[in-house]
């Protein structure tokens, strides 16, 4: 929408420019370019200082002491312009007035906050426009003295309006490349395009991020620290490209850094005019392609997940690598989410496109899957609803206009897997997906054959899960499709580097992660990448204690005499008293609204787990009973006694879960019993 709107007004610039320019009065030249300033910004014209002195009609300061306060302030700016300080007012500028190559004066700007880049980079052009109209009126007033002038004003004329349509041809042209989304490369394409020389962008400290034209020089040649920061501070300074050597450089810098520096090769020296406003805007749209890049990576880099750990269930280690800096953030995403009985989610997934749409999409997406994971879905049904709600979104965005949103989330990739340190045993469902790569305790590597699954928001097939008894010390391997399709190189030898690269061994889980990302990908990436490594875990016989209980109600004691003897097995007596109370609870719910067959089930890690299981589907509720009711209070009971607590539903019925911190001592709340 911002990209729209600017090209409107380059659009009613141009418009402008041409009433200007056929204007034979500098009044209403200036009496134009005050009004546009309000219609194109947020901002007011509060002053022309032309010819060394205040133009009144179009100067609005206060008071005379404030005109002289600015006009020291306009002297010690120089050609460049800069930043005054406007009584009042949070913002002001002097714009620079150029007549021709001739600096003739400044128009002040002011207004209540900074505006963006982008409004004043608008601001630029208009004062460019009406310096070029102001010159064309002072040459008309020659040209009606003599003859002689008269040729000349005509001759100046012409090459005025030349200038007017280069420069109309260099805004039209990079605005293509912003409006496309080019990336640096489509910068420097268009650039060399219009200057006809080599052209080249680099990074802040002299990186080499995008070349066109001929004679890219290999390798690439940095200047050294010091001498490349004088040259920024100077550009910084002046406000326009500098020369260095054989050449010229403009930086793109939207706020007070620097993100970046287009670069034109001029060893002849001989670059003009147009060679210059093309480095200028140029520089103007880098500027505007960094800050929004800079601004992706943020906002990406905040939805992704910091400090994973896979619990007792998985050893876990990462990589993610971000897409070259042509062509923006991408929305690749990877999350590992604990869940109940000692399990655990692992996910990785992409969606479609590049940029900052890309990546609010990705953040989206990953936090439905961590909401649809806390009601403990199977995989299939959890990508089911996934993609439900991607056809939701995609039609909120079309309705209210946000097309890109839209796109990003349609057609949406997604791979879920939840595994289980007591089965052993690892449950996968996809949605137009690869597969992952399971490095068995031998070295040996397989790609396993899940159904395959449609991307998310098609709503066209149903989804389906695949259930693999995995060893323990299994590495499963998740990964999106930049690590094996890279640029033109054959997936299925992509795919064959992959298996060799997880066959060899390495000190750590991470030293491997990075190995086989390093091995795979040996330079720039053209497509966002994302490794998560899981080695398997098992927990043994001697912390899992399970039994099958009557549907009677003397099976409650026993559960409670069963669970106080093996809670004395594992040395943890501080746990007996709350462990047996919610045992009570949940075995008792069962009996009265479960079917057959009842079973309990006491997992010790980290945690203390406590699950009863029966035959019935019907969903527990949590009651607050009144204080005359004899019954009600089980669950309640339970929420208040543990960390926490839910219901997981399966094949044959449900399983009511809940948890306690090993550290809880006696577990006893006083609020409870103070």
């Amino acid at each position: 929408m911002q990209l729209r709107d600017q090209l409107s007004n380059l659009r009613g610039l141009l418009m402008l420019s041409m009433v200007m320019t056929e204007s034979d009065s500098e009044e209403k030249i200036l009496g134009l370019a005050t009004t546009s300033v309000r219609s194109i910004s947020p901002c007011r014209m509060v002053g022309v200082y032309l010819g060394g002195k205040w133009q009144d009609r179009f100067t609005h300061l206060p008071s005379v002491q404030t005109r002289l306060r600015v006009e020291e302030q306009l002297c010690g700016l120089g050609p460049a312009g800069g930043a005054v300080t406007v009584p009042g007012r949070a913002w002001g500028w002097g714009l620079p007035l150029r007549c021709l190559r001739e600096h003739i004066g400044y128009c002040v700007v002011d207004a209540e906050e900074a505006p963006s880049e982008a409004v004043q980079f608008l601001l630029r052009v208009l004062v460019q426009h009406t310096g070029v109209a102001l010159a064309n009126v002072r040459l008309h007033a020659r040209e009606r003295t003599t003859a002689e002038n008269l040729r000349g004003a005509n001759a100046a004329l012409a090459e005025a309006v030349a200038a007017l349509e280069r420069t109309i041809g260099i805004h039209e042209r990079l605005t293509r490349v912003a409006v496309a989304g080019e990336g640096q490369e489509g910068i420097a394409r268009a650039v060399h395009e219009l200057t006809g020389r080599p052209v080249a962008v680099e990074d802040r400290h002299g990186n080499l991020r995008a070349w066109a034209g001929p004679g890219r020089p290999e390798p690439y040649p940095k200047d050294p620290r010091s001498r490349r920061d004088r040259i920024l501070r100077q550009a910084l300074r002046e406000g326009r490209p500098v020369r260095e050597g054989d050449r010229l450089m403009a930086v793109a810098s939207p706020g007070a850094d620097v993100l970046g520096v287009l670069v034109l090769m001029d060893p002849a020296g001989t670059a003009g005019e147009r060679e210059q406003i093309a480095l200028e805007h140029g520089a103007t749209v880098l500027s505007m392609e960094l800050a929004q890049r800079t601004a992706s990576l943020a906002l990406q880099h905040s939805l992704l997940p910091h400090g994973l750990t896979g619990g007792t269930a998985v050893e876990v280690a990462s990589r993610y690598l971000p897409a070259g800096v042509s062509l923006g953030v991408g929305g690749d995403w990877f999350d590992i989410i604990p869940l109940s009985g000692a399990r655990v989610a692992l996910v990785v997934g992409d969606v479609v496109g590049h940029g900052i749409h890309a990546a609010a999409t990705m953040g989206r997406l990953r936090t439905a899957v961590r909401t649809l994971a806390d009601l403990d879905l199977p995989p299939d049904e959890l990508l089911a609803h996934l993609d439900d709600l991607v056809i939701s979104l995609v039609e909120q965005d079309s309705r209210g206009g946000e097309e890109a949103d839209a796109v990003a989330a349609m057609g949406a990739r997604c791979l879920y897997a939840v595994y289980d340190p007591v089965s052993r045993r690892c449950t996968m469902a996809r949605a137009g997906h690869l597969p992952p790569a399971l490095v068995r305790p031998d070295g040996t590597v397989t790609f396993p054959e899940l159904p395959p699954g449609p991307p998310l928001g098609l709503g066209t097939l149903p989804f389906e899960s695949a259930e693999l008894e995995l060893p323990e010390g299994t590495v499963i391997a998740l990964y999106t499709d930049g690590l094996v399709e890279c640029g033109d190189r054959d997936v299925d030898e992509e795919v064959s580097r992959l298996r060799t690269a997880l066959t060899r061994p390495g000190p750590t889980l991470d030293a491997v992660c990075g190995d086989v990302v390093g091995t795979l990908l040996s330079g720039p990436v053209s497509d966002d990448v994302v490794l998560l490594l899981a080695r398997t875990h098992a927990l043994g016989q001697d912390q899992v204690a399970s039994w099958d209980l009557p549907p009677e109600p003397s099976a409650v004691a026993n559960a409670r005499n069963l669970t106080g003897a093996q809670l004395a097995a594992w040395g943890l007596d501080d746990l007996a008293f709350t462990t047996e109370l919610v045992v009570s609870e949940l075995v008792t719910n069962a009996i009265r609204y479960g079917a057959e067959p009842i079973r309990l089930r006491l997992i010790r890690q980290d945690v203390l787990i406590c699950e009863v299981s029966d035959g019935s589907s019907t969903s527990p509720r949590l009651r607050h009973a009144r204080t005359t009711d004899e019954g009600g209070r089980g669950l309640f009971l339970v929420a208040q006694f543990t960390h926490r607590w839910g219901t997981r539903y399966t094949t044959t019925g449900k399983i009511i879960w809940a948890e306690q911190n090993l550290s809880d001592g006696d577990g006893t709340p006083e609020s409870m019993f103070g």
